[in-house]
């Protein structure tokens, strides 16, 4: 069930509000609303938090009413930071491109593939490349902790180590949460032996960490960079790199 707004300026965090400020200086509006269940939980992962509207222009932060003081502030600090790499920087985020009108091989193809568990793929692929930069980016910015983060990160992962599915795109999910596993908190080999897991969870779990690698709040990439490294990523994993697009279309982003 969706509620009325949320004022942040109840949480009296400055870190926050000059986040939410900074952020907001990109766009028209960012809605902020505190819902009455976690939201978004898919492939047995817990998310206190998430954004819609994107596509619209109209982003509006969603998180869960369970969640303390502290872990509010900290989750929708997590998602303003992904609105402001996303609008700031431009790293943004991807999705399948639909297929040109009269292109009947294209449609086919589309259709052929929609029951694979895209937004799941695509989704953790730019949140294993924002994360690698927004954890120290909330911490050196505006002295915010990701400690909710970094709890639900050591969490899924369990519970997608324990996953059965074994189709390509959530094995892929897969590996790119090992990488960020291993950059954020380290020692994913306690956890989980990479060297016995499929070939799309290691092609992935390679490929993050030759494209991302270098990713860091002191090493931001310049948006013609990220973009390269995420379609070389899928591309790395058998995908058509013409197959993708970017978006939101427009945004206020540094120069290339």
């Amino acid at each position: 069930m969706r509620n009325s707004p949320f004022d942040i300026r109840c949480l009296e965090s400055e870190g926050l509000t000059k986040l939410f400020n900074e952020t907001a200086s990109y766009l028209q509006r960012i809605n902020i609303e505190m819902v009455s269940c976690k939201e978004g939980e898919g492939n047995g992962e817990k998310h206190p938090a998430k954004v819609i509207g994107l596509r619209a222009w109209s982003p509006t932060i969603l998180f869960a009413e369970s969640l303390d003081k502290g872990e509010e502030i900290e989750a929708i600090a997590h998602e303003l930071c992904h609105l402001l790499l996303i609008y700031r920087f431009g790293l943004r985020v991807i999705d399948r491109r639909f297929p040109c009108r009269g292109s009947r091989q294209e449609m086919l193809n589309f259709c052929l593939n929609t029951h694979k568990d895209w937004a799941y793929l695509l989704g953790q692929v730019v949140n294993t490349a924002h994360h690698l930069i927004l954890v120290d980016y909330l911490k050196e910015e505006y002295g915010i902790e990701s400690h909710l983060h970094l709890r639900l990160l050591r969490h899924n992962f369990l519970g997608i180590v324990k996953d059965g599915n074994i189709d390509k795109e959530s094995q892929c999910a897969k590996g790119l949460i090992a990488f960020e596993y291993d950059n954020l908190i380290k020692g994913v080999e306690s956890v989980i032996n990479t060297s016995l897991q499929t070939e799309s969870f290691s092609d992935a779990h390679d490929s993050a960490k030759k494209h991302f690698g270098k990713y860091s709040f002191r090493s931001i990439p310049i948006v013609s960079c990220y973009e390269m490294d995420i379609l070389s990523l899928l591309e790395d994993l058998s995908y058509q790199r013409e197959d993708f697009i970017f978006f939101p279309r427009k945004f206020c982003a540094r120069s290339q």
